[in-house]
């Protein structure tokens, strides 16, 4: 019988191993209690994740990993054939929309897969079960049995404890597969910004890679990934916005692009070496920026407090 995996990855090795060395390790920062940055060596299948993150606690052992195993590995499996696609300029990414897509459900996990993500998520929907509690009480009380908890609430609290997160989870693939959101990122201009060798300046990582702001079609958006220690991958929506990546000084722009991914790390920056390191205790964690399910999150609030507003006037 195959071993289910334990240590679920948010950022893949394929990945991290973009910025290991020779020796398969790349450098590690950690942001400890207290603020203090512990700095390790390490190998790129033992950092980046958490201990059980997707398995679903709803489900028997033998079927807890399904999140991993079945979506998750076989997701990074293709994005990183895709991603050799997009470094060599191969024409299959442009025409091919096996491994196009599969890039597309990369980034787009990257904006839903971390350990905060699951958890902003498993928030929204204990919110909407909430707001929903007056209306299913009704239908509860017509519906219960004599055996049954008194209300509605007391039901729900009787149910097996891990229900939202297994509701969460099993959102995960469906979102992350978005057809809409996923078509309009396949559709924008797609290219590499490399970093000429003799610059000193690298690219980092971080539990927070991605730069974006999520409004895809508007004509100045972009998505931001560094994809090495001198490679950044980029997505835009016209010539003029990729003209104007292009042609910025290579030094500043990795200095502001560090910044950014350091400044809106959770818990851990990836380097290659410790060129950065003065950068990273700076900046590290210094300027979050709003996820994609915080994002969502605060638009269905606003959206509720409008209708709210109508309704009483």
């Amino acid at each position: 019988m195959a071993s289910r995996p334990i240590f679920h990855h948010y950022l893949p090795s394929f990945y991290q191993a973009r910025w290991a060395g020779a020796d398969g390790k790349l450098r590690r920062f950690r942001l400890v209690h207290g603020g203090k940055v512990d700095v390790k060596w390490a190998y790129p299948s033992q950092s980046g994740g958490d201990d059980y993150l997707y398995s679903d606690p709803a489900k028997a052992p033998t079927e807890a990993q399904w999140l991993e195993q079945g979506f998750m590995s076989p997701l990074d499996s293709l994005a990183a054939v895709a991603l050799g696609m997009i470094e060599s300029d191969d024409p299959v990414i442009r025409r091919n929309p096996k491994y196009r897509s599969a890039w597309t459900r990369f980034l787009l996990s990257l904006m839903m897969r971390m350990p905060n993500d699951i958890k902003v998520l498993q928030a929204s929907l204990d919110e909407e079960w909430l707001l929903r509690l007056d209306g299913l009480e009704e239908v509860y009380q017509e519906k219960k049995g004599a055996n049954d908890p008194a209300t509605f609430k007391q039901y729900l609290a009787q149910q097996k404890p891990h229900e939202i997160e297994s509701w969460a989870k099993s959102l995960l693939p469906k979102l992350i597969d978005h057809q809409h959101i996923g078509q309009m990122i396949n559709n924008m201009r797609w290219f590499v910004r490399s970093i000429p060798d003799g610059a000193d300046s690298q690219l980092v990582t971080s539990d927070r890679p991605l730069i974006t702001w999520y409004d895809f079609s508007e004509p100045d958006t972009y998505i931001m990934l560094p994809i090495g220690p001198k490679c950044l991958f980029v997505a835009v929506n016209n010539l003029q916005t990729q003209q104007r990546i292009e042609s910025r000084d290579p030094v500043s722009f990795v200095t502001n692009m560090n910044r950014l991914v350091i400044g809106a790390a959770k818990e851990f920056v990836f380097t290659s070496d410790d060129r950065c390191r003065d950068l990273i205790s700076e900046h590290f964690g210094k300027k979050p920026r709003t996820t994609l399910f915080e994002y969502l999150l605060r638009y269905r609030r606003r959206k509720r407090s409008e209708q709210e507003l109508e309704g009483s006037i």
